[in-house]
């Protein structure tokens, strides 16, 4: 059993965000983009479970969740004690609504196919006109959590769901075996290495001679190689330069893919494939998730950031152009 550091329900915001459009090798990238966005805090400390591409995202404020690092024996988040949110520690299940008691207050879940789609805290017990609302969004109803009321009474397991050891903690957990692991395979290289060099040693000058008969064969061979591999650089050169997409169809792209009919382009800088522009929007309408989504659809473009600039009119949006 591991200790843990545990953040509490009512600390914590939630957001269920499906990432299946997302190349399985890029989804945890993905996220760390996003939460910044979603996070309404300075600073964020977060937590995530996936369940399949679906990213199951706790986000608190990293400044009120202090994290007494000298009251433990063991390094925070390296091995020994790890942030985790309250939720992880209630049961989890597949499918339904559930209401949790939580250390403070009551969480309302609704659970499918394993992943917790929505989880809205509430610092009282709810009435059932405070659930009627955000069950019926999930396609619940009163009923659906009534016959789960047996459940209500969530007790805290001991250790959190969906916490699978990260490499980092693997590393701190079987560090001396690694070492001692290391050292006997070094000595194990060091005395086949030894016995080697006196075979290698009786053998050099052969070998020696050998390889300057073949350097004296190859020598045209060679000449014509290296007049080859020249040409053939200059053609990839060339090749890359001709598929470039121009500014004119990325400034297109970009043009159908924002949002807002209302958006204008204010700034635009693009230089060897890396695009900077700014995109003003007299209407208000600049919700940074749509574009990063509508943006991240479109293969050509990768590593999509998106943020505020100082007029509130206007986003400032960077990425950059696949050859």
């Amino acid at each position: 059993m591991r200790p843990h550091w545990i953040v509490g329900r009512d600390l914590c915001l939630y957001r269920c965000e499906d990432l299946s459009n997302v190349p399985r090798n890029r989804r945890r990238a993905a996220l760390r983009l996003k939460v910044p966005v979603w996070s309404p805090f300075q600073r964020t400390g977060w937590h995530c479970v996936w369940a399949g591409a679906t990213a199951m995202t706790w986000f608190w404020d990293e400044d009120a969740v202090q994290v007494r690092a000298d009251a433990f024996a063991a390094p925070v988040e390296r091995g020994g004690v790890r942030i985790r949110p309250e939720t992880t520690f209630l049961p989890r299940r597949a499918n339904g609504p559930r209401l949790a008691r939580c250390r403070n207050g009551w969480d309302l879940q609704c659970w499918r196919e394993g992943a917790l789609r929505d989880s809205r805290w509430f610092a009282d017990r709810p009435s059932n006109a405070e659930l009627a609302a955000p069950l019926q969004r999930q396609g619940f109803d009163l009923a659906a959590l009534e016959a789960d009321a047996a459940a209500a009474a969530s007790a805290h397991a001991p250790e959190p769901w969906g916490s699978r050891q990260t490499p980092g903690e693997w590393l701190a957990a079987n560090e001396r075996r690694l070492v001692a692991a290391g050292l006997l395979a070094f000595a194990l290289a060091a005395a086949w290495q030894e016995a080697r060099f006196w075979k290698i040693e009786r053998s050099h000058a052969a070998a020696a001679a050998e390889l300057a008969a073949i350097e004296r064969d190859l020598g045209p061979l060679a000449g014509a190689r290296g007049s080859s591999v020249r040409l053939r650089r200059r053609n990839d050169a060339l090749t890359q330069i001709l598929n470039t997409p121009s500014q004119a169809r990325v400034m297109s792209l970009i043009d159908e893919l924002i949002p807002s009919e209302s958006a204008r382009f204010y700034e635009w800088r693009y230089q060897q494939g890396e695009l900077a522009v700014v995109v003003e929007d007299d209407a208000g309408r600049l919700d940074t998730v749509a574009y990063v989504q509508a943006l991240e659809r479109q293969p050509l473009f990768e590593d999509v950031r998106v943020g505020r600039s100082r007029d509130n009119n206007r986003v400032e949006i960077s990425l950059r152009v696949r050859a």
